[in-house]
């Protein structure tokens, strides 16, 4: 177990230089997560070792048993006429696990003029990934979990290939029925760029989850550190100026990410979560409402599983994103 943890020190300081924010980088899209539930919680969902697919997808070390023959479908109604969705399917091959997904983001169609404002034609714009992961119990504590990425990116007559690892580790205290991992992400290289010679930045992001079911309640919480390979997640937002970004304590709490899910029923549950970084990016000072904050519901009957989020992203409209998940061999 020291081993490992030096491992993991030792693996942050290395990337740590390399470490951005949002808006720095292309293939952006590979961050957006699909499933109704994470993004119900905050955006993120680390630390759940169940049946959800939508888990394994996102955290490799989750990837367990239970969700073998389960496939998952997941749509998101974005702004205008953008939309993105994933389907993934966990299988087994030679006694070991994996998920295999599938994620795209089409932006919709554009028209095309010439200099002097004439209609030519239309075209469209979208990215699209391939992943495939497994994970590796090294006890009963310890999943260790790996996703290889392929992207491809088409911009009107421009396209860009690159390919990405996720490395996940989670830890499993069972009689407390506590569960926290530490995920590196979007580790990639840029195979062809939009323009010959010119490389571009990666979405790459450094995680840290803990999730607790508690004993007598039926609550169960999920405290989320996010983009921990960047100290100070601070942008120029004149329009935010009551904000002091010389205070350590807003820094800090720009990481967090909080959710909950309240286990109505076996088979219901509602879901709330807010993300710190979001509000504070994405505000209005004199109209904030609920931005930062999301909510949604999982409902299962019989063997399918339905989940909606609805995520105040921004003052101009909430995004709406619904899943579906079912067993293919019940």
């Amino acid at each position: 177990m020291q081993k490992v943890t030096v491992f993991f020190l030792f693996f942050i300081l290395c990337f740590s230089s390399f470490s951005q924010i949002g808006g720095d980088n292309t293939f952006g899209f590979v961050n957006l997560n699909t499933s109704p539930r994470a993004i119900a919680l905050g955006g993120y969902l680390h630390s759940v070792i169940d049946s959800d697919v939508n888990n394994g997808v996102y955290n490799p070390a989750l990837i367990n048993s239970s969700m073998l023959d389960n496939l998952s479908l997941n749509y998101t109604n974005y702004y205008t006429d953008i939309f993105y969705g994933d389907a993934s399917y966990c299988f087994s091959l030679g006694g070991q696990n994996f998920i295999s997904s599938i994620k795209f983001i089409d932006y919709g169609q554009f028209q095309e003029t010439n200099s002097l404002g004439d209609y030519i034609g239309s075209f469209t714009a979208g990215e699209y990934m391939l992943s495939l992961g497994s994970s590796k119990v090294i006890d009963s504590l310890l999943h260790v979990g790996l996703n290889t990425k392929i992207a491809y990116s088409s911009m009107y007559d421009l396209s860009s290939v690159a390919l990405f690892v996720d490395f996940g580790v989670t830890y499993l205290h069972e009689n407390r029925d506590l569960t926290a991992s530490f995920i590196v992400k979007n580790l990639g290289y840029q195979v062809t760029q939009y323009y010959d010679g010119n490389n571009e930045s990666l979405p790459f992001e450094i995680s840290l989850g803990v999730s607790n079911k508690l004993a007598h309640m039926p609550l169960r919480w999920h405290l989320t550190l996010q983009h921990i390979e960047t100290p100070h997640l601070s942008i120029d937002n004149p329009i935010v100026a009551y904000v002091n970004n010389d205070n350590v304590i807003a820094h800090i709490f720009r990481h967090v990410v909080l959710g909950a899910e309240f286990i109505v029923h076996k088979n219901v549950s509602l879901l709330f979560g807010y993300n710190n970084k979001t509000r504070y990016e994405m505000i209005i000072e004199d109209r904030k409402g609920l931005v930062g904050f999301s909510t949604g519901f999982s409902v299962q009957i019989k063997r399918f599983s339905f989940y909606y989020s609805r995520n105040s992203h921004h003052l101009s409209g909430p995004i709406n994103t619904f899943g579906l998940i079912t067993n293919l061999k019940k």
